[in-house]
């Protein structure tokens, strides 16, 4: 998906040279995985980062929200950010939802 996504931004003048906020998203097992998977992602990035509840409390989804810092991205370090992303989640069994960005005006 990140050469689409990527040759998506670029049609709407996104370069390698343009600042990105990269947010994200997983969805988490359980309260505790997902804090788990929150204190790891701050103590290693500088990104913010939330646990959220969803849904009722009989059937709650937990889930991991969070931005990057703007940050100039290329494809090859998509695919590095995403492969260390899903890498994260995993360890906590934790899946990664996807990312996403604002287009910058």
């Amino acid at each position: 998906m990140n050469k689409e996504t990527w040759r998506s931004l670029q049609s709407h003048g996104v370069t390698e040279q343009t600042d990105l906020r990269l947010d994200f998203s997983y969805v988490a097992p359980n309260e505790s995985s997902a804090n788990k998977l929150r204190e790891i992602i701050q103590d290693q990035t500088d990104y913010a980062v939330e646990v959220q509840a969803e849904g009722a409390l009989f059937r709650r989804t937990w889930i991991v929200v969070g931005s990057t810092q703007p940050t100039k991205v290329s494809p090859a370090v998509l695919d590095q950010w995403v492969d260390w992303m899903v890498t994260a989640g995993l360890h906590q069994g934790c899946e990664f939802d996807g990312w996403g960005t604002e287009l910058p005006t």
